[in-house]
């Protein structure tokens, strides 16, 4: 009997060791923090706000200028001897664009060295002999005349100031010099190439042309008849030809006070979302809202689009920002409705991308991506409940 004891206390040392074990293993799969969910990112249908609603519409053809644009040149003439950039390439402000030969500037250095250097071996002669007619004067004034010690000023003071010219001169061929370089004043791209390895330039001939990337405008002509209702701070869309379903925002920035061709107005308007496609020098198509009298311009979203406002009263939109795909609650204006569609007269503007279905579900600075086979450009005034 007494045998069987120490077998029992094993038996029970073994099954209290293995309830601790189990004990400490769910105490620590308690105390680890469980992983968040990852992030859903809803699948949205959008629609660009395009059509207009009350007021009259208006399509002017132009061409994409760059709004910060440059010709850059060499200060000097001569013989081209690198260019390092060809058109559609990228620069940083203070990078080599272009190098003249600079041998012939390098020699003229030496030459300015070198007249210098005589400059100064004839002012030591001419200073000698001025302190020696001084000090001849100073032990015997009979040994010389005030004449001869005013000529020897005049000499002295004649090379000292030939000393100054070759100091400029010199100063001037360094400079010459370092311009045989052409470097970029800002950061941008190269749009226009003038010239070619060992082709000979003058001063000031323009070399290439940049322009500041995405900072963009069209350039169109408006008939006298329509000019009146043109502003500053007019918005409008903007399509291009390589395109066609992309409506780019744009403003009106300047509006030219005196008619040229065909009695037509010159009119720019920035485009406020210029990317990558948007080049200097291609046709585009401009488009413009003008309300009839008082009546301001107004657009067409799908009733479907509109959620509660986010105060007590009004509506608003959720808008999709294509750089960071995330939406927007936006405030809008309702002024009634045509159709299934509301007119909305302040809180978007054209070119917007407006979600038009699940609005519901969403909320401010949500991830989003568009529905399969549903491009964003689509106008709002055709999308269907």
């Amino acid at each position: 009997m007494r045998s069987r004891i120490p077998n029992q206390r094993s038996k029970i040392w073994v099954a209290a060791s293995i309830v601790g074990l189990c004990l400490s293993v769910a105490a620590g799969a308690c105390g680890k923090k469980e992983a968040p969910p990852p992030e859903r990112i809803r699948t949205v249908k959008t629609a660009v706000v395009a059509e207009p609603a009350g007021g009259e519409s208006r399509k002017f053809p132009g061409t994409v200028r760059a709004v910060d644009t440059s010709r850059v040149s060499f200060e000097v003439g001569g013989l081209v001897q690198i260019v390092r950039v060809d058109i559609g390439d990228k620069v940083k402000k203070g990078q080599l664009l272009a190098a003249l030969d600079k041998k012939p500037f390098e020699l003229n250095v030496e030459s300015a060295r070198a007249a210098l250097s005589r400059a100064h071996a004839r002012f030591d002669e001419k200073k000698s002999a001025y302190e020696r007619e001084i000090r001849i004067q100073a032990e015997d004034p009979g040994a010389t005349s005030q004449l001869a010690v005013d000529q020897a000023l005049a000499a002295y003071e004649g090379t000292r100031q030939n000393v100054s010219y070759h100091q400029a001169q010199l100063d001037l061929v360094k400079r010459d010099l370092e311009k045989t370089e052409l470097r970029a004043p800002f950061e941008g791209v190269v749009s226009v190439r003038n010239v070619e390895p060992f082709e000979e330039v003058r001063r000031g001939q323009s070399v290439l042309e940049l322009f500041v990337e995405g900072a963009m405008e069209v350039e169109v002509k408006v008939p006298e008849n329509v000019i009146g209702n043109v502003s500053v701070g007019l918005h409008g869309g903007v399509r291009l030809p390589n395109r066609p379903d992309q409506l780019y925002r744009a403003v009106v920035s300047y509006v030219g006070s005196a008619a040229t061709n065909a009695n037509a107005f010159p009119v720019k308007a920035t485009i406020r979302d210029a990317d990558y496609f948007v080049r200097p020098g291609m046709t585009a198509e401009l488009s413009l809202v003008f309300g009839r009298g008082n009546r301001e311009p107004a657009y067409l979203v799908p009733l479907h689009a509109l959620a509660p406002g986010l105060g007590k009263d009004g509506w608003s939109v959720y808008l999709v920002d294509p750089k960071t795909s995330t939406v927007h609650r936006t405030a809008v204006e309702s002024k009634g409705t045509v159709g299934n569609q509301a007119v909305i007269t302040k809180g978007i503007e054209p070119g917007d991308i407006v979600v038009v279905a699940g609005v519901s579900f969403l909320r401010d600075g949500q991830k989003v991506k568009l529905a399969a086979n549903q491009s964003p450009t689509a106008d709002a005034s055709s999308t269907k409940p």
